[in-house]
């Protein structure tokens, strides 16, 4: 039998025990986790609040949250539903807007149920012309709400009864997609198990597991991938993404996702591609506020103060500056910048933006076609060294990346200095040149294009994000860039029977 002393010890244990348990269920989120929400920029928290509130609304009716994401149809991403027309209208409101109708599918009929969403489709100018119009009578815009849920389906009839009226603009004939952003929302699913630990739900590469990775994961929110297949001035393509995700990054935390199936690979490009765009918009937004609206600004205008009586005068006038702003001048300012940043990403599946690698790598011995009184080598090795180029100033004068740049104390975009010495990329990342001599090279467009290509296009266009600059754009011919090439190959141990001396030449002059 237990003695009184053991039966209080051993409650004791037991009663620690399921205390320790209940603390580590609270530290470790063991209870019901919470649906996490997108992150609001550093540069939007430096606004006024009545600012950052607008620009967190502008973002939330255009993309949604992040467990229901959302974008406007007019975007260049394949965001799911099925299309049709409204093909008659069953009731309307009082007003004559729509609440009960039949859909004339563009294809099969879908299953809908209740909670299914109804949208019509219209075109962003008229959504702008209806919102100014509306700031300026002071009413409800005649483009909202353009997206409604579905109440109830009558699997007979066909007609579906929606949770509330859509629009004044929808009518039958109107344009419209059931159950848009299915696509986004597998994406979404996806990138919550393969992503978003170094990610992060808003794609700002601060996910949990980011602080043990080196280099860091890449903040989607700038719109910028390093390797790709387009021009210098295009964004990645879809297939740049599709290549990156099924490829990975080697030597980075940047897995090859092997595993999935290509409409996998498809859904993660487009919820990609969806951060991406909320990114650039939020930033763009920003940027356009910062200036006046700053709360650095109405500081600044308050500290000159000599009164509180004056406190309150710019006060007030700071507000009107700011209902004025919001109710004229952003609306236009935010669909200008969707636009473009909807249009750039457009471009960058057009073949126009795609970068063709010309003909093919010639003999390093034999003689340049640039210059054809030397070796392709022999120039090359001219080009790496002369100040046009300034190759050696990152990547060293034998190519191991340690270069004179490495040890400087670098400038940021606004001037001030980078607190470590060394080149950085726009992520604000210290970027180590590539050791040329180790011969292991990114880009490349599939696992079977030459490396050769490779490198070409990474001299010709440029890594995107880095300080590695476009030479086409700087005026090098497509026969000297292959020179490059062909000495990039040799400072990786590719010609080992080409005597170095022999490469200490200079063209002769006619």
């Amino acid at each position: 039998m237990l003695s009184v002393l053991a039966i209080i010890h051993r409650c004791s244990i037991a009663s620690g025990f399921l205390f320790s348990a209940a603390v580590f269920g609270l530290v470790c989120g063991c209870t019901k986790p919470q649906d996490p929400v997108f992150v609001e920029s550093q540069r939007a928290k430096k606004l006024v609040p009545e600012i950052r509130q607008a620009i967190k609304t502008e973002l939330a009716n255009k993309f949604g949250t992040v467990p229901n994401p959302d974008c406007p149809s007019w975007f260049p991403i394949e965001r799911g539903g099925i299309e049709g027309k409204i093909r008659s209208v069953k009731e309307r409101t009082e007003d004559g807007r729509i609440v009960r109708l039949k859909i004339r599918y563009s294809g099969e009929a879908p299953e809908v149920v209740a909670g299914d969403v109804v949208e019509i489709l219209l075109d962003p100018e008229t959504i702008l012309e209806a919102e100014l119009e509306a700031a300026e009578d002071g009413r409800i815009s005649a483009a909202y709400p353009y997206k409604v849920k579905v109440a109830e389906f009558n699997k007979i009839s066909g007609v579906i009864t929606l949770a509330e009226p859509l629009c004044e603009l929808a009518e039958k004939g109107s344009p419209c997609v059931v159950k848009p952003n299915e696509t986004l929302r597998t994406g979404r699913e996806l990138y919550k198990h393969y992503c978003q630990k170094c990610h992060a739900a808003t794609g700002d590469g601060n996910g949990p597991q980011a602080h043990m990775l080196k280099p860091k994961p890449r903040d989607l929110r700038l719109g910028v991938v390093k390797y790709t297949t387009t021009k210098a001035n295009c964004k990645a393509s879809s297939e740049d993404l599709r290549i990156l995700l099924k490829g990975g990054i080697p030597g980075t935390a940047m897995p090859a996702f092997q595993i999935l199936g290509n409409h996998e690979i498809d859904a993660l490009v487009q919820y990609t591609k969806y951060l991406s765009m909320r990114g650039e918009i939020e930033r763009g937004l920003c940027i356009e506020s910062e200036i006046d609206f700053s709360q650095a600004a109405l500081d600044e205008q308050l500290a000159e103060a000599e009164s509180e009586q004056e406190r309150k005068a710019i006060k007030k006038q700071f507000q009107k500056e700011v209902d004025e702003f919001l109710k004229i001048d952003f609306p236009e300012i935010a669909y200008d910048i969707s636009a473009d940043v909807a249009e750039k990403w457009a471009q960058a599946d057009d073949p126009d933006c795609q970068f063709e690698v010309p003909g093919s790598r010639p003999e390093g011995t034999a003689p340049s076609k640039a210059e054809p009184s030397i070796s392709s080598l022999a120039n090359g090795k001219i080009l790496y060294l002369s100040t046009s180029t300034q190759c050696a100033s990152c990547h060293g004068l034998t190519g191991k990346g340690d270069g004179d740049q490495v040890s400087k104390v670098q400038k940021r975009p606004d001037g001030s200095d980078y607190d470590e010495p060394g080149l950085h990329d726009i992520w604000g990342n210290v970027v180590v040149p590539r050791d040329l001599t180790y011969g292991v090279f990114h880009g490349a467009s599939n696992p079977d294009e030459e490396t050769s290509h490779a490198v070409y296009r990474a001299i010709a266009t440029g890594v995107k994000g880095t300080p590695m600059p476009a030479y086409g754009a700087k005026g090098l011919t497509q026969d000297q860039i292959w020179d490059l090439v062909n000495y990039v190959f040799y400072l990786a141990g590719e010609y080992k029977d080409v005597d170095p001396e022999s490469l200490d030449v200079e063209p002769k002059s006619e």
